[in-house]
């Protein structure tokens, strides 16, 4: 938890311990570092090293390293980048490629893994791609590198809940206009009302049928996708 709230105070400059840095002012950071420290940036400021990653080959605390940097992306001499995963690069099979365009990649976030088995099976017997998060800590980083479509999130669950998530999700630019549907067991015009201030683009009660979430994510499919952020815009004025 201590190191989401770090996150959270890094925010918007630093989204995910994923994010790579690419320098964008060699000649500034070269008179504001040490030689030793400059030298290291050059070599791992490379758009493609996550900060996690940099911290392990440096072996300094990730949370310490982030807020080292932090000044330095602040006044733009280094620029924070999302990476990929290596799994992500691998070449696949053209038809496979076609086939998975068709529907959007959906991840769902729930500690609760029979409702999460639950979503899978609708979704993946519909067509969908779909990744399954449970514990929400870890999950925040994976999401970036998973870079889904569309997001369901449940709203009670330990540490980390689905407002606090869905709110750090929309201060990234990645994620600003990325449709976010929570998921909760509450029926309840608070619930409602909370789910909209932190950016949720809409609201699911469980249980629910099947044939109600694919209508939910089928509005939700990359082809509304301007009209979903027209939605959200007009909603954050």
């Amino acid at each position: 938890m201590q190191e989401v709230q770090q996150w959270k105070q890094l925010h918007p400059y630093f989204e995910s311990p994923e994010q790579g840095l690419t320098i964008a002012a060699a000649e500034q950071l070269k008179d504001s570092l040490p030689q030793k420290a400059y030298e290291q940036l050059l070599h791992w400021a490379d758009g493609r090293t996550s900060l996690r990653r940099l911290s392990r080959r440096l072996q300094r605390n990730l949370g310490t390293l982030a807020r080292g940097l932090y000044p330095y992306v602040e006044r733009g001499w280094l620029h924070p980048v999302i990476t990929r995963s290596p799994s992500s690069s691998t070449q696949t099979n053209p038809s496979t490629e076609l086939d998975s365009k068709k529907k959007p990649h959906v991840v769902c976030i729930d500690d609760d893994l029979s409702v999460g088995k639950t979503v899978e099976s609708i979704l993946m017997k519909n067509g969908y791609q779909i990744s399954l998060i449970t514990d929400p800590l870890p999950g925040l980083s994976l999401i970036f590198e998973l870079n889904p479509d569309v997001i369901l999130c449940d709203i009670a669950m330990p540490r980390l809940d689905g407002y606090e998530i869905c709110a750090m999700l929309r201060h990234s630019k990645v994620f600003q206009y990325i449709p976010i549907m929570m998921l909760t067991g509450k029926e309840g015009f608070i619930d409602r009302i909370r789910a909209r201030m932190v950016g949720a683009t809409d609201y699911l009660t469980k249980p629910f049928g099947e044939q109600e979430l694919l209508l939910l994510i089928e509005n939700m499919s990359p082809e509304n996708k301007d009209s979903l952020k027209d939605e959200l815009k007009n909603f954050s004025g």
